[in-house]
């Protein structure tokens, strides 16, 4: 049997977001952040520390509903740095199609702070257009 090819292509999209230090409604309870359509599979991103939080810890973790930490688990926020996402080829369903974000800190509540998350992902099933003979 040979290997059937593809002619569908697809664009990878993003999905981006700022969050301050203020903008978490509860510290240590993950919320939902990023809505992405079902069937869509994490293939890049980031988290960037633009403004450095300044508690005694502070730490931002990305999931979803089942895996707390599908995507980043306890990245530091203190210093301003980049960290890529953790990719696990998972596919969203209709259940888990948020990624939640969970920032968590010790110490006083954070005065100061900024991160930006930047989630890149296709849909499977999806074709933008077509390139090649497919078939």
């Amino acid at each position: 049997m040979a290997i059937v090819k593809q002619s569908a292509r697809q664009h990878v999209e993003s999905a981006l977001l700022t969050i301050a230090f203020g903008d978490p409604a509860l510290y240590g309870t993950a919320e939902n952040a990023i809505e992405l359509p079902p069937g869509a599979e994490v293939v890049g991103g980031e988290i960037v520390v633009d403004t450095a939080f300044n508690s005694t810890t502070n730490t931002l973790t990305l999931g979803d509903v089942t895996t707390a930490a599908r995507y980043a688990n306890a990245v530091d926020l203190k210093t301003a740095a980049r960290t890529a996402l953790t990719l696990t080829g998972f596919l969203t369903t209709t259940t888990e199609r948020f990624i939640q974000a969970n920032l968590a800190y010790t110490g006083a509540a954070p005065t100061a702070g900024s991160v930006r998350i930047r989630v890149d992902y296709v849909v499977a099933g999806r074709a933008l257009m077509a390139w090649g003979t497919g078939r």
